[in-house]
């Protein structure tokens, strides 16, 4: 058994960087390279995603200068070019520019080696057992990456506490809780819109910026304010009994709120005013994985709680391509994914419980806003 390391942060965004830089050194460096590859797997020049490294790092500067000084940090801590770390940074924009090229190539029969395929889930109080309001996911990606993940534990005085996991070298937390109960999950979408606009806000900006938040409307703001590079799909809940799930595409926005109390989510669009979908084409169990786990959680509705979801996510339909994904051995390495982490966040305790790495052979840890009971084995 591997722990996720945690990194305690503070409030000044450069040293934050300099901290998460200097800790995780060797695992930046490691997913710069796992990206480079991926992207050169996709059909995209080294250098010149090298070159919108530069330019990321300009327009996030302008877009939230916190989040860019936090980057200048961990580029310094972590001896890398700022420019890279920016490409990380925006490196959704990049991958989700290259998964819209392969689904269009599938028409020729060409790039169907499967890579993400996230699940998420919100779950209201009336559906859980003690009333309380859950959400959180299997987070599927390149297995690359696996191993070279944190928990980031930010306490602040202009902004609110979080606790968010993240990859090595990204600044915005793309799964987590705040002091406020508000809480965070992320798929991936892929629309026929994608690249319609170039350099909009990067998704993990607007995550930081939705775990920045002090109420429910200004958790949503930064996902609804303005238009985007690419397709996402947003789970954004609150502890007081509200979960909503935001389809986003370049120009559009939809959303899906809990039936009887309960929703899950896959990579594929529910809402047709977004174009035609594509992730499906190139990862056609998102099609079975959202519904099959809410039906497999609906059987326990209004007895739900975090063991329960735990024994869902470790679901093994459709096996390699199932809610817990696992390597399938045809795919390139470079293309090559799992579930990274599963995640049950308990918004009422500002707490989450991870699993580092598939959740059927790994155990959940507790980490909580609440530093003593951070990294507690849960089960």
């Amino acid at each position: 058994m591997t722990t996720l390391p945690i990194l305690e942060l503070g409030d000044d965004p450069f040293e934050r960087g300099l901290v998460h830089g200097r800790e995780l050194a060797s695992q930046v460096a490691d997913n710069l390279d796992t990206y480079l590859k991926r992207f050169e797997a996709g059909g995209l020049d080294v250098e010149a995603v090298k070159r919108e490294g530069h330019v990321w790092a300009d327009v996030i500067a302008k877009q939230n200068p916190d989040y860019a000084e936090e980057m200048r940090g961990l580029a310094e801590g972590a001896q890398q070019s700022l420019s890279d770390i920016a490409m990380l940074n925006a490196r959704y924009e990049i991958t989700y520019g290259v998964f819209g090229d392969e689904a269009q190539a599938s028409d020729r029969k060409v790039a169907a080696e499967n890579t993400d395929g996230c699940t998420s889930y919100g779950i209201l109080p009336s559906a859980t057992a003690d009333g309380i309001t859950l959400m959180g996911q299997n987070w599927d990606w390149l297995a690359g990456v696996y191993g070279r993940c944190a928990i980031l534990h930010l306490r602040r005085s202009a902004h609110p506490d979080m606790v968010c996991f993240t990859e090595a070298g990204i600044v915005g937390g793309k799964i987590g809780v705040n002091e406020h109960g508000i809480g965070l999950a992320l798929n991936g979408l892929v629309s026929v819109h994608d690249g319609k606009y170039s350099y909009e806000k990067p998704v993990h900006v607007r995550c930081r910026e939705v775990l920045d938040a002090t109420s429910f409307d200004k958790a949503l703001l930064p996902i609804v304010s303005t238009r985007r590079v690419c397709s996402a799909n947003f789970v954004i809940g609150h502890t007081d009994g509200e979960v909503i799930d935001l389809e986003t595409s370049p120009d559009e926005i939809s959303y899906v709120y809990p039936d009887d109390g309960l929703f899950a989510h896959g990579n594929h669009f529910v809402d047709p005013r977004h174009g035609p979908s594509q992730m499906e084409r190139i990862v056609p169990d998102t099609l079975y994985r959202a519904k099959r786990l809410d039906r497999l959680l609906r059987t326990d509705l209004g007895d739900l709680d975090a063991d329960l979801i735990k024994i869902a996510l470790r679901d093994h339909f459709g096996e390699p391509n199932s809610i817990c994904r696992h390597i399938d051995p045809v795919d390139p390495p470079a293309k090559a994914g799992q579930t990274n982490a599963s995640v049950v966040i308990d918004l009422g305790a500002r707490e989450m419980q991870v699993s580092n790495g598939p959740p059927c052979s790994n155990p959940f840890e507790t980490y909580s806003l609440d530093a003593s009971l951070s990294a507690k084995v849960a089960e």
